[in-house]
């Protein structure tokens, strides 16, 4: 089932002498000036023979031309993805192709555009039969490919049908070639060269004039003519049949030619033509015959429209229009043999493994138990998070629903399917009408457990808190599941160990999110692999280890760029838990860098609420701590509506807390009202251990409402909120929380006078934040913090060198951060900074020479000065600032 068919990524090996078709090709030698080539016709017009035609001509030392022959199956876009990386490197097996087989489709466009990049050589994609894969979600893949892939890509794309790739643009920049069904009709000249060697001898100009008029140079209908007259068939007669529709004129030259073939030979060609691919193994199976191999020799031999797939001939095909009239022929004149024949093709492929034409015989054997009974025995819903989405989907709908309730595997490959396309309600009564069915059924264990495992899967995607016992009971679980099945096991692990992280069980979710990684190397998943050192990332940073954290993303980083690309989803995701240590470390322009281009992207692409948080939560904070207040809200108000169009209610809960959270510093009243507005009491007084409100959204309620008592010199009520923090993190280690509620507390205990036990708390946020670099908390919780750096800096007891040069550093970026309120349009000190140089002509890398930045902060802020003051230009910039007065002296020239 998983192993590739490289038929697919060459042309077909067409036997005997083509006409060559040179007005055409030199037509098609334009592609490499153009991003897109279209050929669109019906069936026979030569399509693919003449893009064969065309790929011989190029030296591949100059030239990289990558073929793909697409099919049914190809809709799935990890099919297709997985086969573009390898028709673009038919060395990509093994990891780099697995991955492709993995990435969902926004992330596989990235890899597959990352692959380009690395072409030094013009490149040009072939993507033929098209119509065969051709929907929604594939053509906006493929028009995703067209507009990213770099200057030197080009595709030629043919099909049937007319697909809708952006060729408007496209036309309209001049990067558009054309070629029709009109394009495509042999001219008389080529029909008489067609014809004229089929006969022998030349025909009438008058008589050539005719069959070219009859069949308005259709080239399939001529080939079939020339088949005809060489075997013997009297042309002026041919001539006077040319009458009727294409469809018509194909059944009578088809006809025509099985007319002329030996009985044996057209039972042999009727039955073997309802296999795409033929080897002589499927020849014995049809035909009941052992010389299956010399069979198909011989019908090459005499030009039976068979294809050689290989140049070994391991396999061959029909042409199609050929093979599409014989079975429609089989099928109208013996229509239980056609259905026996597909039958039993379908038993064969499925004890081969071959799943997917398995399926697609036993769907034309309308045999709906035996379809059933494949797609159940070859894993049902486990097809799916393996790549064959679009099996499934085709085989189910093809099922009556009876017999999938009826199938445990089936009909939780509905619901898995309802999962994957964002059903999630008619996913969620499916499944517990399902489960409810099956607990009164006699299942066995394995399938009890399968069923589990969908529904945990179902529950995750909801985004629904878990309490403690349910996780222990998950954990029970796995010590019942077989050791060899890492599909479930990895799943189960990775869920158990998200859950656990998101419940504040610190240390429990480590042992399974390392187990899930385990088992997704064995199954040679580096893509989900990568999921498990993003969550242990986010454990350690949790735990206050920073530095381990920082390490795992970076070890992740680098294999994300080497095996994906550097503008993929998963490269996304990294940056937006990159971007919230950034922001720790006070970082705040590099965290706003990375998010720039990361946030965009996450929008676009399939999504779970923990990296909508990191990557919207950060990019807010960050705003807020450059002086965009506005801008901060901004993205909270984007998170609120991406987690209202995906039903992440955690995501909304906390982007809105997010929101009064940075409006208590800047505008208390704004704070109070959005405060009320998300029900804050409510969610802070939520159960701690097993509730209907995640653990991090409790905590987050519950650190505002703190601070909304501090301000209001309620610090008894302050204080019995941020003790109770401090007693949950202690016992769960989760030493990040535990650095917010020492400052907060340490605030409290000095306003009432207890200096010595503030300074122990303030002393104990410090020792958790200086070896591992974390100073926002300082910064952010400045007006309840400031006090403490100010009184162990002065205080009388002696502090060591490192407790020392950490507060220093504090106190000196409080000192250059005076408190104010964000005035829109005003210019930070490190703007002001960055334009007064720019205002003397200095390049970026010159300015972040001069100022200590690196090049990409300082094109980040240069950015944000642009956007306050309304301009997209450099000298623009400088101008309207001196107009301004915010830089000083009469405003020089300065280049573009």
């Amino acid at each position: 089932m998983d192993e590739p068919i490289h038929t697919k990524l060459a042309p077909p090996m067409w036997m005997g002498n083509q006409i060559r078709r040179d007005m055409l090709l030199a037509r098609l030698d334009t592609a490499l000036d153009r991003r897109l080539t279209l050929i669109q016709a019906p069936a026979g017009y030569g399509k693919t023979s003449l893009l064969a035609q065309w790929r011989a001509r190029f030296d591949p030392a100059l030239v990289r031309v990558a073929w793909l022959t697409l099919e049914r199956d190809d809709a799935d876009l990890k099919h297709l993805a997985r086969y573009i990386t390898l028709a673009l490197d038919e060395t990509a097996s093994g990891e780099s192709e697995r991955n492709a087989a993995s990435l969902p489709a926004r992330a596989a466009v990235s890899a597959v555009v990352n692959r380009l990049a690395r072409e030094t050589r013009p490149v040009v994609l072939i993507l033929d039969d098209y119509h065969h894969a051709e929907g929604p979600e594939v053509d906006a893949f493929v028009r995703a490919l067209i507009q990213l892939a770099p200057e030197n890509c080009h595709f030629v794309i043919a099909s049937r049908d007319y697909p809708w790739l952006g060729q408007s643009a496209l036309a309209a920049e001049e990067q558009l070639v054309e070629l029709t069904a009109s394009d495509l009709r042999f001219s008389t000249h080529e029909a008489e060269a067609l014809l004229t060697r089929a006969h022998g001898e030349g025909l009438a100009d008058t008589e050539v004039r005719s069959i070219v008029a009859r069949t308005e140079g259709w080239p399939i209908a001529l080939q079939l003519a020339s088949l005809s007259l060489k075997r013997g068939a009297a042309h002026h007669a041919l001539v006077e049949r040319f009458r009727g529709p294409s469809s018509e004129l194909a059944r009578y030259l088809s006809e025509q030619v099985l007319m002329t073939m030996p009985e044996e030979t057209r039972e042999i060609v009727v039955r073997t033509a309802l296999l795409d691919r033929l080897t002589g193994d499927a020849v014995n199976l049809l035909c009941d015959r052992s010389d299956g191999w010399l069979v198909l020799e011989r019908l090459e031999e005499q030009g039976m429209f068979l294809t050689p797939l290989t140049p070994e001939r391991q396999a061959y095909r029909y042409h199609q229009l050929f093979a599409e009239h014989l079975r429609e022929r089989l099928e109208r004149g013996d229509s239980a043999r056609f259905r026996a024949l597909h039958r039993r093709v379908a038993t064969w492929f499925a004890e081969r493994g071959e799943t997917a034409e398995a399926v697609g015989h036993a769907i034309q054997g309308d045999d709906d138990a035996l379809l059933a009974t494949i797609v159940e025995d070859a894993g049902g819903w486990r097809l799916i998070p393996q790549g064959q989405q679009a099996m499934v989907e085709r085989a189910l709908a093809k099922l009556p629903e009876a017999t999938v309730s009826a199938r445990p595997r089936l009909a939780l490959a509905r619901v898995y399917l309802e999962i994957k396309r964002g059903e999630m309600s008619h996913a969620r009564a499916d499944y517990d009408r399902c489960a409810a069915s099956f607990d009164r059924a006699d299942l066995s264990a394995d399938q009890r457990i399968e069923v589990r495992v969908v529904g945990d899967v179902l529950a995750d995607y909801e985004n629904e808190p878990v309490g403690l016992d349910d996780l222990l009971s998950r954990e029970a679980l796995l010590r019942t599941l077989p050791s060899n099945d890492h599909l479930i096991l990895a799943n189960v692990c990775e869920t158990l160990g998200a859950k656990y992280f998101e419940g504040g069980w610190l240390e429990r979710a480590l042992e399974p999110t390392v187990a899930a990684r385990d088992h997704y190397q064995a199954m040679g998943s580096l893509y989900s692999d990568l999921f498990t050192r993003f969550l242990e990332s986010r454990i350690r940073h949790a735990q206050g280890r920073m530095k381990d954290a920082t390490a795992i993303l970076a070890t992740a980083r680098a294999e994300i760029e080497s095996n994906f690309g550097p503008r993929s989803d998963l490269a996304a995701n990294c940056a937006a838990f990159e971007a919230g240590l950034l922001y720790e470390q006070d970082q705040t322009a590099a965290a706003l860098a990375l998010l720039d281009w990361a946030v965009p992207h996450m929008e676009q692409s399939d999504g779970w609420a923990d990296v909508y948080v990191a990557g919207y939560l950060s990019a807010a904070r960050a705003h807020a701590a450059e002086g965009r207040i506005d801008d901060a809200r901004t993205m909270t108000a984007r998170a609120r509506r991406l987690a209202e169009r995906r039903g992440l209610r955690q995501l909304d809960l906390l982007a809105a807390l997010c929101e009064v959270d940075l409006l208590i510093d800047q505008d208390l009243d704004a704070a109070r009202a959005a405060a009320d507005a998300v029900g804050l009491d409510a969610l802070g007084q939520a159960d701690a251990e097993d509730s209907s409100v995640h653990r991090p959204v409790v905590t987050a309620a519950r650190l505002c409402l703190a601070k909304f008592a501090l301000i209001d010199g309620d610090h008894d009520a302050a204080l019995d909120i941020l003790r109770g923090l401090r007693r949950w993190a202690a016992q769960h280690g989760a030493g990040r929380l535990l650095i917010d509620v020492n400052i907060l507390i340490s605030h409290g205990l000095r306003v009432l006078g207890e200096s010595a036990a503030a300074q122990v708390c303030f002393d104990d946020a410090v020792g958790t934040a200086m070896f591992q670099g974390f100073i926002r908390p300082f910064i952010d919780l400045r007006r309840f913090g400031e006090e403490g750096v100010d009184a162990t800096l002065n205080g009388a007891a002696q502090l060591d060198r490192f407790r020392a040069q950490f507060l220093k550093g504090i106190a000196r970026t409080l000192a250059a951060r005076p408190v104010s309120t964000a005035t829109p349009g005003v210019l930070s000190d490190a703007e002001a900074a960055i334009v007064a140089h720019l205002s003397f002509g200095y390049s970026n890398k010159e300015i972040a020479r001069l100022i200590g930045m690196s090049p990409d902060t300082v094109k980040y802020r240069l950015k944000s000065v642009f956007k306050k003051i309304g301009v997209q230009k450099r000298r623009d910039a400088v101008r309207v600032l001196h107009e301004r007065g915010l830089i000083a002296g009469d405003a020089p020239a300065i280049a573009e």
